[in-house]
């Protein structure tokens, strides 16, 4: 019969032992050591200074020293002033309170309990930091949860969290609650679509994202503004009220809005829509409403303008109907120096171009191209690269004398041609029978004049030239001589003068011989600008 017990090797009494009360008391000893076994510490070295009586420790050192030599592995007691061991058997559990852990002796050491645990299965359910119920089977009360890789086995470095649904008609989502009440489920809701539903209050929800499981492609709902999408890494200066959508570049770079079209006739198209009324009860639009327009904005030395210096308008030239949608397109612009948008260029709803009437020629930025309409030349102009020139709208006249003009002889007289029959920007005057240029330009001038006999008085030569500002041009010079036929004999003189604004130019007639007169009937006296 042994002399101990199998697992805690307590002493047994033996028959007929004497003093029984000794063995026993020794059994109890153990027992109360042993049994709910809980340790102040596992790894001194030495037993401490000052034990308290039924003090327990682990010695899990090699080699401990003082009263714990040879007891390294074993479980120790202070009683009665002396340290007990006892040989711990595999599976003894014991509580070391200064680590608040339970360890497990392994056969050869101390193992954390916690430690050694590698798998739970099976289990119905799993509360950490608070209680699970039938519908949370596993439930969890954490300011923050983590999942990691595993870095231990090692893993593939990757982590992937899956949930699985019965059917596609089921739900397979994240959701996210307020006060126990959901505003927000993100997964497959009802579908294989994956989306995004919120809600204010838990009953109502709404879907801003969905992304389709057949096509992959996004479907959106109403997206408050402004929508950005950038490039740029820095801090953006503030929208423009009522902003939408804005796209920015970064630092140095363009900003690119891009409409692919692949096929026949299927070009990008940005398309402008525009109503009176509001958008739940949309009216006509009426005559000068904005059907849309591309406005650009810059920044001064300050600040950013407040208005746009640049635009392209779409406007309505009539009130609409549904068969009458007149629009004409506006371009304007910035003057140099000025900080006002005003209308320069548009594209009229009959098909023609307007450009906007300046009084003057332009002075600031000029260059060869250029094109204006000049209200005071009632002419278009365009700029040559050095000045402005007219391309339209050209001065020219014809002009006659309403009486037989008296030419005495050798005598250079004026004819005074007093009636204009054409007269294209006003520049030939009758009043001082002469042609006035509007401005700086190549002219041509046309004259020819019939001779007319003063009774039997005859000329033996009939000259003419033009005269320009008072003196003769020295631009040609015409003459007819010998016997001049009454009312028969003509002469012709053409010239081109280069003429600054403000020149004049006149007719002047000399007969030698004899006077006489410049015949009314045949007689005049014409020009054009030329360039």
């Amino acid at each position: 019969m042994a002399d101990t017990t199998r697992n805690l090797g307590l002493p047994l009494l033996a028959a007929a032992q004497a003093q029984k009360h000794v063995t026993h008391n020794e059994a109890l000893a153990a027992l109360d050591a042993l049994v709910q076994l809980a340790c102040l510490d596992k790894d001194l070295a030495a037993p401490p200074v000052n034990p308290m009586d039924g003090d327990r420790y682990l010695v899990t050192v090699p080699s401990p020293t003082g009263a714990w030599a040879g007891l390294s592995g074993q479980v120790v007691r202070f009683a009665d002033g002396v340290w007990v061991g006892a040989v711990p058997r595999p599976g003894w559990f014991a509580y070391v309170i200064d680590e608040a852990d339970l360890y497990v002796f392994t056969g050869t050491a101390w193992a954390s309990f916690r430690g050694s645990l590698t798998a739970l299965q099976n289990l119905t359910r799993l509360g950490i930091g608070t209680a699970a119920d039938a519908t949370n089977r596993f439930a969890l009360k954490s300011d923050a949860a983590l999942l990691s890789w595993d870095d231990v086995t090692p893993g593939s470095g990757n982590l992937r969290v899956t949930l699985n649904k019965q059917a596609s008609a089921r739900d397979a989502a994240l959701t996210v609650q307020t006060g126990f009440s959901t505003r927000a489920l993100f997964g497959t809701l009802g579908s294989d679509d994956f989306a995004l539903k919120v809600s204010p209050d838990g009953a109502a929800f709404f879907t801003p994202l969905t992304a389709s499981a057949a096509t992959g492609r996004l479907t959106l709902g109403r997206i408050a503004g402004p929508l950005e999408i950038s490039a740029n890494a820095g801090a953006l200066p503030d929208s423009l009220s009522q902003t939408v959508l804005r796209v920015s570049g970064a630092d140095g770079l363009q900003a690119r809005l891009v409409f692919d079209g692949f096929g026949s006739n299927t070009p990008g198209n940005f398309i402008f829509r525009a109503a009176a009324g509001t958008a739940a009860m949309p009216t006509a639009l009426q005559t000068g409403a904005t059907i849309g327009q591309f406005s650009a904005f810059g920044y001064g030395a300050t600040a950013y303008g407040g208005a746009a210096r640049a635009q392209v308008a779409f406007v309505a030239t009539e009130a609409w109907t549904d068969s009458a949608q007149g629009a004409r397109v506006v371009f304007r612009t910035t003057p140099t120096g000025a900080a006002g948008i005003v209308e320069v260029f548009s594209a009229e709803s009959n098909g023609s171009i307007r450009l906007l009437p300046m009084a003057s020629d332009p002075t600031v930025g000029v260059g060869q191209g250029q094109l204006y309409a000049n209200s005071t030349a009632a002419a278009l102009k365009w700029h040559t690269g050095t000045a402005w020139a007219r391309i339209s709208n050209f001065a020219k006249f014809a002009s006659s004398t309403s009486f037989d003009n008296y030419v005495a002889a050798a005598t250079w007289t004026k004819v005074q041609f007093n009636t204009a029959d054409s007269n294209d920007q006003g520049a030939f005057i009758a009043a001082s029978n002469r042609f006035v240029a509007p401005e700086a330009s190549l002219y041509g001038f046309d004259t020819a004049l019939v001779f007319k006999k003063n009774g039997s008085n005859a000329p033996t030569a009939l000259e003419v030239q033009f005269y320009r500002n008072g003196a003769p041009a020295g631009r040609g010079r015409a003459s007819a001589t010998g016997i001049l036929v009454d009312g028969v004999t003509a002469i012709d003189l053409s010239t081109a003068l280069k003429l600054a604004a403000g020149d004049t130019v006149e007719v002047f007639v000399r007969f030698s011989g004899a006077d006489g007169y410049v015949a009314a009937s045949d007689s005049l006296f014409g020009g054009r600008q030329m360039a």
